[in-house]
């Protein structure tokens, strides 16, 4: 296994604060109630558009295709022009990026967020540099679940055989298509990964390595 692809939101970084604060920028002038982070973390993997359509349940309101892109605009401008505020590397992180590339590794990042966004997140956060490759929304005309960014990413950071990391439905659905093994995290956004039928569940990332290889999905031993 010489490539780890790597989701963003929900696995490598917690980015559900700043997109709270965005999202709720947009609903305010419309007269809309603000979601909770709660709210937000539910409907984080699912895109801008189901925040907003959650917001519009709320207030029950109907979802008119008009008002919910007008909202949708109105969140991603927001979003662009904060979108490292508040949002922080999940721990350990880091530390097994650097671990796996230390060990001859392959590393890519492969999301569905925007690629100015996605670029402003890792240069802020010092994860630039960590990676070979970065496949965001709008490197191909799909996305994930679709399998080829995920197949993308995988050729991107030169290498062969792959294992996703990930947080989501989506996630799950690419490397299946794509067949390889997933791995998904359960501090991520999802409130319940073991449904989702992952090879692996990882409670944190201080125990990657043998929580990966007792999954049975080969990985070489990081240097001591």
């Amino acid at each position: 296994m010489n490539t780890v692809v790597f989701d963003l939101d929900g696995t490598l970084v917690d980015t559900v604060a700043d997109i709270a604060h965005a999202v709720n920028r947009a609903l305010q002038p419309a007269g809309l109630p603000a979601l909770t982070l709660a709210e937000v973390r539910g409907q984080v993997g699912l895109g801008g558009t189901a925040l907003v359509r959650r917001a519009l349940a709320k207030a029950g309101r109907e979802a008119g295709h008009e008002e919910v892109a007008e909202l949708q605009d109105a969140y991603l401008t927001a979003y662009a022009a904060e979108p490292v505020r508040h949002s922080t590397v999940y721990p350990g992180a880091a530390r097994l990026l650097d671990e796996l590339r230390g060990c001859g590794v392959r590393l890519g990042i492969c999301t569905n967020k925007s690629g100015r966004i996605t670029g402003e997140l890792l240069a802020a956060l010092d994860l630039t540099e960590r990676v070979d490759a970065v496949v965001t929304g709008d490197t191909l005309p799909v996305r994930k679940p679709d399998p080829r960014p995920l197949r993308h990413t995988v050729e991107l950071a030169g290498g062969t055989a792959a294992l996703m990391v990930g947080d989501s439905t989506s996630d799950v659905r690419a490397a299946r298509a794509a067949r390889l093994p997933v791995a998904c995290v359960a501090f991520g956004y999802h409130d319940d990964v073991a449904a989702l039928a992952p090879d692996a569940v990882l409670t944190d990332y201080a125990t990657f390595f043998t929580t990966v290889r007792g999954a049975g999905i080969p990985l070489p031993a990081p240097t001591p």
